[in-house]
């Protein structure tokens, strides 16, 4: 397959938009909230740079997916294609998935109405492994 059918595989359908859709929507409300006194061009900008940068880690991962793929035995190996695609889309929600934790341990109200659970929950284990 070319690059643009497997990216279109990957990254198409309801799902996947969905997901994608989540993570900007969590580099939005990021950078809304560290940034609460600056203007919506900087809450923009600071959003968009986090994006990109789940991105850029999406693009570090492909390539080292593609890498690690030639050890395997050439039958069972997967065009490098697929395996771009695969890793791009792995580090785009690895990305999005660590904005997610850092924000809900560092920014106040950073969930809206689940916070306090949230908070509950985060207490309850630091008392377990304390």
């Amino acid at each position: 397959m070319s690059m643009e059918s497997e990216i279109r595989g990957r990254f198409g359908g309801f799902w996947n938009s969905l997901i994608l859709l989540f993570i900007i929507i969590i580099c939005l409300r990021f950078a809304s909230l560290e940034l609460a006194e600056e203007n919506l061009t900087a809450k923009v900008l600071c959003a968009l740079h986090l994006f990109l940068g789940c991105v850029a880690a999406g693009v570090l991962l492909g390539i080292l997916k593609i890498f690690l793929a030639f050890s395997n035995q050439t039958y069972t190996r997967a065009p490098a294609s697929a395996n771009f695609a695969a890793g791009l889309k792995y580090g785009i929600v690895a990305g999005g998935l660590l904005i997610l934790i850092v924000g809900m341990m560092q920014l106040n109200n950073f969930l809206g109405v689940f916070q306090p659970i949230f908070n509950g929950l985060l207490v309850k284990l630091t008392t377990i492994f304390a």
